[in-house]
């Protein structure tokens, strides 16, 4: 976790995730008394990188003012369920596929942690260990799902006072977004962009990645090639 403050500004931006894996996607923006989190993604990989999981969010989830996700990938995506478990009740803003995708990628994560809780508990059982409780359930996926809500590209959305956002095309998955943040405070306004999973232009099935100008930061994840 690694946490600084933008130009100087009462801007304070907190690396949840990527900053030393290639997963648990999350940022957490902070301005003017609000909260935003950017992506609320699982951590995959080795048994230590997976253990962070389950680790408490270093934030009161209930004090988020919403939520902003580029993409459905787990990586981005998968701690919702958790997050909504322990206490998030306000938006989740995708665009409509995101959400419809996420629709069917939550309940199948949260199937397969059950599964691993469950075949942990059974192996260990003789040992007189106590059932293994999973991340969440998929009754926390689906209770999770109603929380989104669909947003259009190159529409701005008013999320709070000072801060708006709008969505464009990542050209990574279907539906995947760049994320367009204005910030106005003390008189002056910082725009950030986060890339999410930025793609390629000129694939046949997915919208080619849009163009942003004017900005003040941005922040951009990395992924990990296998040939």
């Amino acid at each position: 976790m690694v946490a600084g403050q933008l130009g100087g500004d009462t801007i304070q931006l907190t690396f949840l995730g990527e900053a030393t894996t290639v997963s648990g996607s999350s940022y957490l923006l902070e301005s003017n008394g609000h909260k935003v989190l950017v992506d609320c993604g699982l951590f995959q990989g080795v048994k230590t990188i997976e253990a962070l999981n389950h680790r408490p969010f270093p934030y009161n989830p209930a004090e988020l003012d919403s939520v902003l996700l580029t993409h459905a990938h787990i990586h981005h995506s998968g701690l919702l369920p958790k997050l909504i478990k322990e206490g998030f009740k306000k938006n989740i803003y995708a665009t409509k596929a995101t959400a419809e995708l996420c629709s069917l990628l939550l309940p199948r994560c949260a199937h397969s942690r059950e599964f691993a809780a469950q075949t942990t508990y059974r192996r260990s059982r003789r040992a007189g260990k106590l059932p293994v409780q999973p991340l969440y359930t998929v009754d926390d996926a689906q209770v999770c799902l109603q929380y989104f809500l669909p947003v259009e590209y190159n529409t701005d959305v008013e999320l709070q006072a000072g801060i708006r956002v709008r969505f464009q095309a990542a050209g990574r998955i279907l539906s995947s977004s760049v994320l367009e943040i204005w910030v106005a405070e003390q008189g002056r306004t910082t725009k950030l962009v986060f890339s999410g999973s930025y793609g390629q232009p000129g694939q046949p099935t997915i919208n080619d990645p849009g163009d942003a100008d004017q900005l003040t930061i941005v922040f951009m994840a990395t992924a990990a090639m296998r040939t």
